[in-house]
């Protein structure tokens, strides 16, 4: 299909001009929280500047490449793009990164960095809901790459003892749970006996999740005020 290639070319410089932003936007947001003057005027065009990257590019890969895909890619060759494409390691910030997981990251950052200028000029909106569903999609992979340490993050103090977490919202329920020396998180059936149960909207435990608020009411419920503040000990950054 030759007439994809000048969509397939732009798609490509897109992905690097995201790339590229959300680098910029980071770097400018760390300069913020130091104190260097100028660097919140600069945050602010950077973000504005990936909303105008972003918002077409999703558009096109939704109207027009999926589309493509479809009309070109066979059933075997859909069966065989984990294999070869979305298990490719991505270099981002945060280490090397699976594709699939690599391409929601992007988009997460931009969100999650939106909403931080937003707390910082006094408008303490929740994260809109895409944003948050996707972040609680990831989490079971998140949550043990936190524990683990990053290139950018120390890793997690290990639990002197075998503790649990139930983590629950309206998109997700989940079972974080520590023991023979090793953190498994996968979905929870409510049965479980567990440390502490740390619930709220999808909103709140994303952001509790990414280090953006604390365990305290109104934001999430708990049942142990003291397991929920050493949640992030357990799993800090990013």
């Amino acid at each position: 299909m030759a007439e994809a290639g000048p969509l397939m070319d732009l798609m490509e410089a897109q992905h690097r001009d995201v790339v590229r932003l959300v680098s910029d936007s980071e770097a400018s947001l760390a300069a913020w929280r130091a104190g260097e003057g100028g660097a919140q005027n600069q945050l602010a065009v950077q973000l504005d500047a990936l909303s105008v990257t972003l918002e077409p590019h999703l558009a096109d890969e939704e109207t027009n490449v999926l589309p493509l895909c479809a009309q070109a890619l066979t059933i075997e060759e859909w069966g065989a793009l984990p294999g070869h494409a979305l298990d490719g390691a991505v270099p981002l910030p945060f280490g090397l990164l699976p594709a699939a997981v690599a391409l929601q990251i992007i988009p997460l950052e931009y969100g999650f960095h939106r909403n931080d200028l937003d707390w910082a000029l006094g408008t303490r909106v929740p994260l809109t809901d895409d944003i948050a569903s996707t972040l609680l999609a990831i989490t079971p992979g998140l949550l043990p790459m936190l524990a683990a340490g990053t290139p950018v993050n120390a890793a997690g103090i290990p639990p002197g003892a075998p503790i649990s977490f139930r983590l629950t919202a309206p998109a997700t329920r989940l079972l974080a749970r520590y023991e023979a020396g090793q953190w498994s998180i996968g979905p929870d059936n409510g049965l479980a006996p567990v440390t502490c149960e740390i619930s709220g909207n999808d909103s709140s435990l994303a952001l509790l999740i990414m280090g953006r608020i604390d365990p305290s009411p109104p934001a999430v419920t708990v049942t142990s005020t003291d397991a929920a503040r050493a949640f992030k000990k357990y799993f800090p950054g990013p």
